[in-house]
């Protein structure tokens, strides 16, 4: 279990750990020398870690990378000082991030003894409104070791917090230092997941992969570590050094390794600040061990009251490691005071769209810490689907969660988008209603290639979810697929009037002229149509197989082709090295040369033959086919 210290300079929190633990917590010889803790300091006693940081003004943010993770705080006020500056902004700190378990040490009581019950009164009210208002107090002295044992008792029986050990591994870095003989070595608090021995993870952001050498956990050489744990591991990996490492990375597994830039957040600012978080405002944001500078954008307004919350979007400097569900907090911009905080709702915000009432909408479904409901709520809200990976990466939930969550949304995942089943099932219909429509007014053609048929729905899903229906469709026998062309099974392409009497006149010209038939503009003056009309009608006239164009606009009927495939093929069989030349093969048709080699390029391109040189060489399968 981990106990983190908190409370004003000079109150005791180092001197009291080591009573309880008999290890001076202040490693620094800076600390040593000025006598005040400045960084992060540890101690172990049993099962009890102790993580104990800075009281003074200067170093909250230090005090927040050691909140990190904790099981309960030790909230430290001397009895000759009583409540202080910073008992109170550590008091607000610990609720912001949630902490709802701890004891009040009242400490120094061996040169206060009368001040107990007035310190307590007045630590009693400044927790009222707090998860800390049933924390007991405590009257100790570290001098005199008086009330020592008791608080640890008190200490062991809250008992460590129930973790969820079943999602990826995130170990919040407040520490990394090199060891002769070991290497790198980086230490924090597991806050999810597992990590033993030998497993291979990812420094984040950098993204850098990593294996773990070795492994203690609360300060004893383990195998492995679970969530709740504060673990040091000897960690080593290409282009890994100590320079590569910061406080304020995270070890985690690579499926949740996603750098964000962007936090759509709900923030309360604390009563006590004395002007609300504005649009555009600059902010200290520290979220675990990180501490980046931000960009708040309210999202239902353009402003935060103290004292009240909202839906608000953070704007980082550089990218961090967070997931839906951490706590954050916010200081102002010179860094003199802590303004509010709150929780990650989305940590993979869509940089459009944030105020919309849809995105609000989504926000609100986001907010509930069930990951089925959550997913639930934003199915009901337009469009109707989310982004698979997003959303399971965003609440770490790992592969053997998703089928239980999937089935109590419920929720069907198709490409790497997550819907509803009912959506699903109505994005289907829409499809083939879709067809039914085009088919009934245009006859004439064939069908719709993909993106149009995406573009005639009422609800256009994301390109990978629509490919991915197409399949679906397609293996259920709903659609059919002719080239790029997607029809309903019973569609037959039907040429209108117009078009049947054009073709009639047309058809005649084309059989006439054989190997040479006319080209779309010579077709439109001979017939009197516009030549757009007429390569309209010839266009529907392929892709219905009534004619082969072989190049721009110069069209064949599908028995010629036949018939020059033979003479192909009989040109092969004539020469002695099997080659047709174009020159043989214009004689034969009584062509021109240009024609002869455009009939030739079609070829190659459709695997009748292939080019050798300036010739032509009849594929086998067309010889062993071709009289």
């Amino acid at each position: 279990m981990i106990i983190g210290t908190a409370g004003h300079i000079d109150h005791g929190k180092t001197a009291l750990v080591k009573a309880l633990t008999g290890i001076d917590a202040d490693r620094l010889a800076e600390e040593k020398r000025r006598g005040i803790t400045i960084d992060l300091g540890f101690a172990y006693a049993g099962q009890l870690g102790f993580v104990d940081v800075p009281g003074h003004e200067r170093f909250v943010h230090t005090m927040l990378a050691g909140a990190t993770g904790i099981d309960a705080a030790l909230l430290v006020v001397a009895l000759d000082d009583g409540v202080m500056p910073q008992t109170r902004e550590h008091a607000a700190i610990l609720d912001l991030l949630g902490i709802d378990r701890g004891i009040v040490a009242l400490t120094k009581c061996d040169l206060a003894p009368d001040q107990a019950d007035a310190v307590a009164y007045d630590v009693q009210a400044l927790l009222a409104d707090t998860g800390l208002r049933d924390a007991p107090p405590i009257a100790v002295s570290a001098h005199t070791g008086e009330g020592i044992e008791q608080l640890a008792a008190m200490l062991n029986a809250l008992g460590p917090k129930e973790r969820d050990t079943t999602g990826y591994p995130r170990l919040a870095i407040d520490r990394a230092f090199t060891l002769a003989g070991a290497g790198l070595v980086v230490t924090g608090t597991l806050v999810a997941g597992r990590i033993a021995v030998e497993d291979r993870l990812v420094l984040s952001p950098s993204g850098l992969e990593v294996r773990v050498r070795g492994l203690h956990a609360q300060n004893r050489s383990a195998e492995a570590a679970e969530a709740g744990s504060r673990v040091a591991l000897n960690i080593t990996g290409p282009r890994v050094a100590k320079d590569a490492v910061a406080r304020g990375d995270w070890v985690v597994h690579r499926d949740i390794h996603a750098p964000a830039s962007r936090l759509d957040v709900r923030l309360r600012v604390l009563r006590d600040e004395s002007a609300a978080l504005r649009a555009g405002q600059p902010v200290h944001l520290h979220l675990a061990a990180a501490h980046v500078m931000a960009r708040v954008s309210p999202l239902e307004g353009d402003r935060v009251e103290p004292g009240s919350s909202g839906l608000v979007r953070l704007t980082l400097d550089k990218p961090i490691g967070a997931l839906a569900g951490d706590r954050l907090v916010l200081r102002d911009a010179g860094a003199q005071t802590t303004v509010g905080g709150g929780v990650v709702i989305d940590p993979s915000p869509p940089p459009r769209g944030a105020r919309t009432p849809v995105r609000l909408s989504h926000l609100a479904a986001l907010e509930s810490a069930d990951p089925a409901e959550a997913l639930r709520g934003v199915l009901a809200q337009r469009p109707g689907w989310t982004g698979h990976s997003a959303f399971v990466r965003g609440r770490n939930l790992p592969i053997t969660w998703q089928d239980t969550v999937l089935a109590a949304a419920p929720a069907v995942v198709v490409a790497d988008v997550l819907m509803a089943p009912e959506t699903r099932n109505a994005l289907c219909d829409a499809m083939t209603q879709a067809l039914a429509a085009h088919h009934a007014a245009a006859p004439e053609q064939p069908g719709l290639q993909a993106e149009k048929l995406r573009l005639q729905l009422p609800q256009r899903p994301p390109l990978s979810a629509h490919r991915a229906i197409i399949e679906l469709l397609l293996k259920q026998g709903r659609l059919q697929q002719d080239g790029p062309w997607l029809r309903l099974p019973q569609h037959r392409v039907q040429l209108s009037a117009q078009d049947e009497r054009l073709w009639a006149k047309a058809r005649a010209l084309i059989t006439a002229e054989r190997f040479r038939p006319p080209r779309t503009r010579d077709l439109a003056g001979a017939l009197s149509v516009p030549e757009t009309v007429m390569r309209g009608t010839l266009k529907r006239l392929q892709r219905m197989g009534l004619l082969v164009e072989v190049a721009h606009d110069h069209f064949f009927l599908p028995e010629t082709m036949q018939e020059m495939i033979g003479i192909t093929s009989k040109l092969a069989s004539q020469a002695p090295d099997g080659l047709v030349t174009a020159a043989a093969f214009r004689d034969k048709l009584d062509n021109g040369r240009k024609v002869a080699i455009q009939i030739l390029e079609y070829f190659d391109r459709t695997g009748v033959t292939m080019r050798v040189g300036d010739a032509r060489r009849l594929r086998d399968a067309q010889r062993s086919t071709t009289p």
